[in-house]
């Protein structure tokens, strides 16, 4: 099966009425026994803002410019084209593509809408696997409140990503596919 960790960057919290404006996603696959990064760079695009709408605190996350979105960043319907076929290439039949998220019902929304409007077959289907409930079955001592990265890295051993790399789409995806990495391995050695 092959995990595919995507985060994207929007200019507010629901489409279409904001822009999807970045998308970064990384293959996390099985290999003897264990799962590694695919030896892909991963994806990563940015995108023309299509309604101009943005929400200042969602902007003020990730930093990116609009100005300089709507003049070097690919149409929508380019960023699908080209998501569908890198996801195409990193996965089979065989080996059907997991969308995986930190919080995937967001950024599951995002790119299905992504698809939806450039008539693309979403090749994820419908189904999304979050870290933040899976973490939940592993963590059965944290409240959902506390299944925050501040706490989540410090259990799992990972450091959490610079300043610089916060909020990069592919800083975020590759983050989070170690995430998934190590709750998996941690679910897996519990016998669950």
């Amino acid at each position: 099966m092959g995990y595919i960790s995507i985060d994207v960057e929007a200019s507010g919290p629901l489409p279409p009425d904001y822009d999807l404006l970045s998308i970064g996603a990384v293959v996390l696959e099985r290999r003897g026994g264990d799962l590694v990064l695919g030896e892909d760079e991963g994806f990563y695009v940015e995108l023309k803002p299509r309604s101009g709408r943005e929400d200042p605190g969602a902007m003020a996350v990730h930093g990116l410019d609009p100005a300089k979105l709507r003049a070097e960043g690919s149409s929508p319907e380019e960023a699908a084209r080209a998501l569908d076929a890198w996801v195409r290439k990193v996965s089979s039949e065989d080996d059907p593509p997991v969308f995986v998220g930190y919080c995937a019902n967001f950024d599951w929304t995002y790119v299905n809408e992504l698809f939806h409007h450039a008539g693309i077959e979403n090749p994820f289907g419908y189904k999304a696997l979050d870290i933040r409930s899976l973490a939940h079955g592993v963590f059965e001592d944290l409240a959902w409140e506390e299944l925050r990265q501040d706490v989540l890295l410090p259990r799992l051993d990972l450091a959490p990503l610079s300043d610089d790399d916060a909020h990069h789409a592919l800083a975020d995806a590759r983050h989070q596919a170690f995430m998934l990495r190590e709750l998996l391995r941690r679910r897996q050695s519990r016998g669950a």
